[in-house]
């Protein structure tokens, strides 16, 4: 028996169709993984962890070529932020994290788990 293409066509932009809100959701994801600091585990790295509004961001503007958003009240850092330097002639890479409180573990918010979670991994 010849299926015919057209058919065939049809069935795949069915399935397709069906497909579309995964699909879409998988877009979402891939932009997300995108926009992620990319941090190499075997770079020498600084790691700056510690409370909101210390000046984490602006050294790590100082120092690197990034542009962290910095403004005069706490919680401005949201998400991990990668920049890279050189120092004695070795390349860095410095990791700028969110502000954390010193509370229980279990009371962390999602961005403050982020910088619990690098400063565990690096």
């Amino acid at each position: 028996a010849v299926v015919s293409t057209q058919s065939t066509g049809g069935r795949m932009c069915t399935i397709m169709k069906r497909q579309n809100s995964s699909l879409l959701y998988l877009e979402q994801v891939r932009q997300h993984l995108g926009r992620l600091p990319s941090i190499d585990p075997n770079t020498r790295t600084l790691l700056l962890f510690g409370f909101p509004n210390v000046g984490k961001s602006s050294f790590v503007n100082n120092i690197t070529r990034a542009n962290v958003e910095v403004q005069p009240y706490a919680f401005t850092t949201k998400s991990l932020y990668v920049g890279h330097t050189d120092y004695q002639y070795l390349r860095w890479q410095v990791i700028d994290t969110p502000g954390i409180l010193d509370k229980p573990l279990e009371d962390r918010n999602t961005i403050e788990m982020q910088a619990i979670t690098a400063l565990a991994h690096l």
